[in-house]
């Protein structure tokens, strides 16, 4: 067996046994599948999870220092126009685990929603980030809305990092 990789293949290690055999046709069909990153922020109430649960076991096992390539899918997919209710759940509840200062920029805008989910998971995420921006983003969201349940959680989420712990 030789140290180098073969070349057909293009994905084998060179110390991979199975380096000199011929690519595995199952190569194929795994590269045709579908994102996870960019299937959750397509997902519908009652479909199959297995997407965001892979996603979520990958940010879970993950090293910090991967989080803000993480955050860059999570925030592209909540942007995507195709993203539905349910799917920016699964994204918002992904980014209250790793979300930095970029998340609160890139979502601040929703916290005042006319769609109430949108502006409770919003919300909820922003809330995880730790920081000035997340207090200034939460205070200015909270002087717009228009009263209800939007304008109560945002009042309460203000209220909660206003005291010392």
């Amino acid at each position: 067996m030789s140290d180098k990789t073969n070349v057909s293949d293009g994905q084998r290690a060179a110390s991979d046994p199975l380096a000199g055999q011929a690519a595995d046709a199952r190569y194929k069909s795994f590269n045709e599948t579908a994102d996870p990153w960019k299937v959750i922020g397509t997902l519908g109430y009652g479909d199959d999870r297995t997407m965001v649960s892979t996603v979520e076991r990958v940010i879970l096992d993950a090293d910090p220092s991967q989080y803000p390539g993480f955050e860059d899918k999570l925030l592209k997919s909540a942007a995507d126009p195709t993203c539905t209710e349910a799917g920016y759940g699964f994204v918002c509840r992904l980014l209250a685990l790793i979300a930095s200062p970029k998340s609160v920029a890139a979502l601040k805008g929703k916290l005042t929603s006319d769609n109430e989910v949108v502006a409770h998971l919003t919300r909820m995420a922003i809330e995880q980030v730790p920081g000035t921006e997340a207090d200034a983003a939460l205070r200015e969201a909270a002087g717009q809305a228009k009263g209800g349940r939007v304008a109560a959680g945002l009042a309460g989420a203000v209220a909660a990092r206003a005291r010392p712990l």
